[in-house]
């Protein structure tokens, strides 16, 4: 860690309430855990870092202070399964796998199926909770090739974001599908024009506070240029409400295209979003920053690009989680391990707040409400942490030896998180929604 970064970070802690509160000389404080054997490492690697080859973290604006004073009350860890829904009947006769789930106001969720290999629809499923428990009741063909995002509207419908089936074969649209599953109504958009082939596009999704309001960032890499795009809809009406080129935007902080580089798209609390990426300072793509890009909700820039981590850290963005205040969550995965670490809506870098080994790290994060707990997806299952001690619970026993955990959100009514994926069994892999609560 640069002294500059650690001097921020101390001075973050005088005026935090946390307890995770990093020491001199390390950028966060020695875990509770059997992570600390990590911990220990990555603590002696800050003590000695690497010296700064390029940009450092910006470290000029407020850091991260804590759970929000006046917040809703925390309602605990996120420790047991609630139920456990095989979702092989949602993409009946199809090998598929679960890509994106959203949860219900009464406790239940949708999610979207994707066939292996392409060449049919996705499949959105609902699931609720029957006399006989949770079980999926309803599903909905999706006219789409890809789905990039599953968001809740606020009439009750759902939109899923991505390319577009094309009535003609030769040409390939980008935009979104508003579905009613109880209906079964489904009606597109068409927002990008574009040609084939669709591999080389990337999106990325979210809706607004306000329930309708629809942001998109695509990234075309087809062409001989990049197309960057962000765009916002009105899903009830399906106009485009603004639309902005972000070539010149990611050029000033990246020296390469975002594409798969792109970690997350965040609402914000006046109407505007954060895209969250993974900007290489370097021509050498040597190493990688997390950063963030925020916008208006007429999606002017607001204020410079946001730096995370400095160059030396080497971290990288694995999953990304929005706080109800407009905070960004992100879980990196950096040389002796991995980092949460949080940023608020116009704050910079600041502590770690939790530190990892890495192989707890995995594609998802959830932060509750009051952002005391979150939720982390990695390769040995999913873990309850404390945001503000930096402890991390045992694995939840998911019933499954063999899983695959692919998306994992926020739940509602009383449900703590819903987390999708994958439970193999010998040579079976049936594609699962487990529904967790405290």
């Amino acid at each position: 860690m640069t002294a500059r970064v650690r001097e921020t970070v101390l001075s973050a802690c005088l005026l935090a309430t946390l307890t995770a509160c990093p020491a001199p000389g390390t950028r966060s404080s020695e875990p509770t855990t059997a992570a600390s054997s990590v911990a220990s490492s990555a603590a002696s690697s800050a003590a000695a870092p690497l010296p700064a080859v390029g940009t450092d973290a910006s470290i000029g604006l407020p850091a991260y202070p804590g759970p929000p004073s006046g917040g809703p009350r925390s309602t605990g860890p996120v420790t047991r399964v609630r139920a456990a829904v095989d979702l092989t009947s949602v993409a009946a006769g199809l090998a598929a796998q679960v890509r994106f789930a959203v949860a219900t106001p009464g406790g239940g969720a949708y999610v979207v199926l994707s066939p292996d290999g392409g060449g049919h629809p996705q499949q959105l499923g609902t699931v609720r909770l029957t006399p006989a428990g949770y079980r999926v009741t309803h599903t909905v063909p999706l006219p789409m090739a890809d789905v990039w995002g599953l968001h809740l509207l606020a009439d009750g419908r759902v939109v899923a974001t991505g390319p577009i089936d094309p009535l003609d074969a030769t040409v390939q649209d980008y935009g979104f599908a508003v579905v009613d599953p109880a209906t079964g109504g489904v009606r597109t958009t068409r927002l990008v024009p574009f040609g084939p082939p669709r591999d080389l596009a990337v999106g990325r999704s979210t809706v607004g506070g306000d329930g309708r309001t629809l942001f998109l960032f695509l990234s075309l890499s087809a062409g001989p240029s990049p197309r960057e795009q962000l765009l916002s809809a009105d899903t009830t009406t399906g106009a485009l409400l603004y639309d902005r080129d972000l070539s010149n935007d990611v050029e000033s902080t990246s020296q390469a295209p975002a594409a798969h580089d792109v970690a997350g798209l965040v609402p914000r609390p006046d109407g505007g979003v954060t895209l969250v990426l993974d900007a290489t300072p370097q021509a050498t793509r040597a190493g990688r920053i997390p950063t963030l890009l925020r916008y208006d909700r007429r999606l002017a820039p607001d204020g410079d690009p946001v730096r995370v981590t400095s160059l030396a850290e080497r971290a990288q963005t694995r999953a990304v989680a929005a706080g109800r205040d407009g905070t960004v969550f992100l879980a990196v995965s950096v040389p002796d391990g991995a980092w949460i670490l949080a940023v608020t809506d116009h704050g910079g870098a600041g502590p770690v707040l939790v530190q990892l080994p890495g192989s707890l790290v995995g594609p998802a994060l959830v932060v509750e409400p009051a952002q005391v707990w979150a939720l982390v997806a990695g390769a040995t299952g999913a873990r309850a942490l404390d945001l503000t001690t930096g402890r991390v619970r045992p694995p939840i026993d998911l019933g499954c030896a063999g899983q695959h955990l692919r998306a994992m959100v926020p739940g509602s009514g009383g449900v703590g998180a819903l987390v999708a994926g994958e439970c193999t069994s010998g040579s079976t892999r049936s594609p699962m929604l487990w529904i967790l609560g405290p």
